[in-house]
Parts: structure tokens; sequence; C-alpha cells
């Protein structure tokens, strides 16, 4: 059976996304963000994704910009959907998702996707964030679906 894993995870970069601004963090004016998400030896990535505001306000990751944008290797097709918020913690240095929600097909099978309170760490003083072993649970979907999916990801605000 084949993993659904890059996919799945290559929309969770859409809501992991983050960038806490603290003292020294450069400053995001543009409401974009990129990503690149890895599972199970396979890799997903986005470019230029929108968001409704720039960290470290409270912003909403655009779903259809994601998905629009997001080229993965393999055989796998992706949609992440919904519109994640992401809320930020300047002090723990922190962005966190509430709701991830992504449907992943796969040689014909079709597998759903589903995480809450997903966390990413921003790097030093950049607007680089990473988040490892992101966890994501099988929320619908063929019996032939694995019941969760992990994977690690990197998001940039520009």
């Amino acid at each position: 059976m084949t993993r659904l894993s890059t996919k799945v995870l290559g929309v969770v970069a859409g809501a992991v996304v983050g960038v806490g601004m603290s003292a020294g963090v450069a400053v995001a004016d543009h409401q974009k963000v990129d990503g690149t998400i890895t599972s199970g030896g396979d890799t997903c990535s986005w470019t230029n994704a929108d968001a409704t505001d720039n960290p470290p306000n409270t912003l909403t990751v655009d779903a259809a910009s994601v998905n629009a944008n997001t080229v993965c290797d393999g055989d796998k097709d992706v949609t992440l959907n919904n519109d994640p918020t992401i809320s930020f913690d300047d002090a723990a240095g922190t962005a966190t998702a509430d709701l991830i929600n992504v449907t992943v097909v796969s040689y014909g099978v079709t597998c759903e996707y589903e995480a809450t309170g997903l966390t990413a760490q921003r790097e030093g003083d950049t607007r680089t964030y990473t988040a490892t072993d992101v966890t994501l649970d099988k929320s619908g979907g063929s019996w032939m679906c694995p019941s969760s999916e992990t994977a690690d990801a990197e998001f940039v605000f520009h």
C-alpha cells in the first residue's frame, strides 16, 4: 500500500505556517507564505500562499492559494479543505494552527486527515518556522487509508 503522507502534510504546511514576531525578528509585510513538507520520503511544497494579515497578528491562510501552488513528487493529489487560522506566541517563538483538514488521493484511494492545535517553532529571529513529527489523524475516506500520517515541515512568511 502506498503511503499518503507527503500530500497530507503539504497541506498541513498551510495551516502550521507561522511567524512569531519578537524584538529583533524580521517583519513580514507581503502577507505571503512558502512551505515545504516531507513525509515518508515524499515532499510537497508551495510558494506565495495568501494570508489575511502579517505575524504576529492572528491570521488566516487561504486554502485556495495553497492548493493552487502546491507541487508534490509522486502520484498523489492533495487538497486543503479549510482556511486555517494561525495565532502567534512571540515570547515562546511559536505559531499554532486551529484546525487543518486535508484530502489526499493516491492511486484512486481517497483519504481525509485532520489535526487541531498544530504548532511550529520559530528558527532564531528569522521568519522561518519548523514543525517536526506533526501527526494528522484519519477523519474519513477508504478503509485502506493509514490511521494517521506524520511529517516534518518548514514555513516562511515573506
